[in-house]
């Protein structure tokens, strides 16, 4: 998975990770209990809020961090990409898989969620070279602390998380450079239904930065 970061719409970092059980999206490498990371996850970092110009943003995303400290865990397979919920602030999130497109989708808390259906891509991108559809999009949003998707910008959410599995993303770059040659692709195979992931139990272009003043976080 590529995992890119943006803070109140300006890129402040990436990470990219391969580990087979997946990742834990956090504040501190110093949380190495197996209670919040189980073995063969690996531990990604929150870019320092220190990277933000703009004071006041700079404030209102450390006091969202202080919710944020037990983070969220993804995994990456070739059904999709799952999510749990650890923190106690919200998360919210876009993605092919999820209920509403044009509305806020909440995560539950410790509840696994798929965010990104693999097969679902596959047909729509094969739909796309058939000129039945646009090209399909290929990453997930996770959006800490506000709601999203929704009427806002994407440039005024304090802490925003872009996620995409990597060879999902090449067949993309491909389909938009071959879209004029009318190519035809494979989709695989439906996966079975009992092909899910389920974590180890725990616990049970870059935009111009824009910050509203008066920013709103939920908890």
């Amino acid at each position: 998975m590529l995992i890119s970061f943006y803070y109140g719409g300006k890129f402040v970092g990436h990470s990219t990770t391969s580990y087979p059980e997946g990742c834990r999206i956090s504040l501190s490498l110093l949380l190495s209990t197996k209670m919040y990371d189980p073995e063969g996850l690996e531990n990604i970092r929150f870019p320092s809020a220190d990277l933000i110009q703009n004071d006041r943003q700079k404030q209102v995303t450390k006091k969202l961090f202080g919710h944020l400290e037990r983070g969220v865990l993804l995994h990456s397979n070739k059904n999709g990409i799952f999510i749990k919920r650890l923190c106690q602030g919200r998360v919210f999130c876009s993605g092919n898989s999820m209920m509403f497109k044009d509305r806020p989708n909440k995560l539950e808390r410790d509840e696994v969620v798929k965010i990104f259906d693999t097969n679902q891509f596959f047909r729509e991108l094969q739909q796309f070279y058939n000129n039945q559809s646009q090209l399909p999009e290929s990453r997930v949003i996770l959006c800490f602390g506000e709601e999203f998707p929704d009427m806002a910008p994407l440039r005024s959410k304090l802490i925003l998380v872009q996620v995409e599995q990597i060879y999902i993303q090449q067949f993309r770059d491909e389909a938009r450079k071959n879209c004029q040659n009318n190519l035809m692709i494979q989709p695989p195979e439906e996966p079975h239904p009992d092909q899910v992931f389920r974590f180890p139990d725990i616990c049970g272009p870059h935009q111009r930065s824009f910050f509203r003043e008066n920013q709103q976080i939920t908890v």
